[in-house]
């Protein structure tokens, strides 16, 4: 499965939206910028897309709710060690009914993973966050400061968070 994610104001992401209205996309308004992101088996349709491999995920995402999107740059000599862990940590929210959808997303011609999580509101994501179970298995991860004994990372791990605004049909 393919998964595309482009960005730009929020009026051009909008019109991009109604212009392919067939295609299931997800229109995101994060801080300065809105994203639209479409999962397909098909190419996309943006003109500009950053492009993802899903390799693991669960449920579906809707035209609601809150996105977090952990961007994790994994050095290419780390890919099969970082892919096989961060899908064993993260395997726990298939279970966690406050998670809505997420996808672990393999990049494209680049080198940095996305984990992208959709909760009802940001406090389900703090709460996540803030879990055992996180700290336990998904936090060291996803922190690239955290992890002295073993580097994954290229660069400083960060994350991004969008909403998902409700659209009139």
């Amino acid at each position: 499965m393919n998964f595309y994610l482009t960005s730009g104001t929020p009026e051009f992401m909008e019109r991009l939206l109604t212009k392919y209205a067939k295609e299931k996309m997800i229109l995101l308004h994060g801080q300065g910028n809105s994203v639209v992101m479409h999962e397909s088996e098909k190419k996309s349709v943006f003109a500009t897309p950053r492009r993802f491999e899903v390799i693991d995920g669960a449920g579906h995402f809707e035209q609601r709710g809150f996105v977090a999107m952990q961007n994790v740059p994994v050095m290419e000599e780390s890919r099969p060690l970082f892919e096989e862990r961060i899908i064993k940590a993260i395997a726990h929210l298939k279970q966690d009914t406050s998670c809505i959808a997420y996808r672990v997303l393999r990049p494209i011609k680049a080198e940095t993973y996305v984990v992208v999580t959709q909760w009802a509101g940001p406090a389900s994501f703090e709460v996540w966050t803030k879990s055992n179970v996180f700290h336990a298995e998904l936090a060291q991860l996803l922190d690239s400061s955290s992890s002295p004994t073993q580097t994954f990372f290229t660069s400083k791990t960060y994350t991004t968070t969008f909403t998902a605004p409700q659209l009139e049909q």
